[in-house]
């Protein structure tokens, strides 16, 4: 008798997941987060760069600031693309790597660095100038070669 009542349970959870997973298998993706994958990805990564200023955990000589305005021109940037305004998504985008490279808010050179590089990674191209990111690099690359060039050699 109380094997019945337990193979009973067992069956109503199996129909009952099984229900689940063919209302999942029917429901179509949804493009609208597919779409703005990258501007969630950007976003959290923002938000993980304040987490992290804030504790101090990787750059405790660096001063916090505030990313406040860097996640509001994220939520503008949003905004433009859901309203499928390709060129006010660009210059929005583009409107952050400035502030950026003003590092608005008062935040560290390491944080505005590291989201400045994740910029490049996740978004479009369609919606930002690659340009800028690979003038940058080169400068970058240039700025390095000339520190590790003037450097003296080893003492060992």
């Amino acid at each position: 008798m109380r094997q019945d009542a337990i193979q009973r349970q067992l069956l109503a959870v199996l129909v009952g997941v099984g229900v689940v997973l063919v209302l999942l298998l029917l429901m179509p993706p949804p493009v609208e987060y597919h779409e703005e994958a990258w501007i969630d990805q950007l976003t959290g990564f923002v938000l993980l760069q304040k987490s992290i200023a804030r504790a101090g955990a990787s750059y405790p000589y660096e001063p916090a600031g505030t990313f406040d305005p860097y996640l509001g021109q994220l939520v503008l940037v949003r905004t433009l693309f859901r309203a499928g305004d390709q060129h006010g998504t660009y210059v929005a985008m583009n409107r952050l790597m400035d502030m950026l490279e003003a590092r608005e808010g008062g935040v560290g050179d390491e944080a505005a660095d590291a989201i400045w590089d994740y910029c490049y990674r996740v978004t479009p191209a369609a919606y930002h100038d690659v340009s800028r990111h690979l003038k940058a690099h080169d400068r970058a690359s240039r700025e390095w070669l000339k520190k590790t060039q003037d450097a003296s050699p080893p003492v060992w």
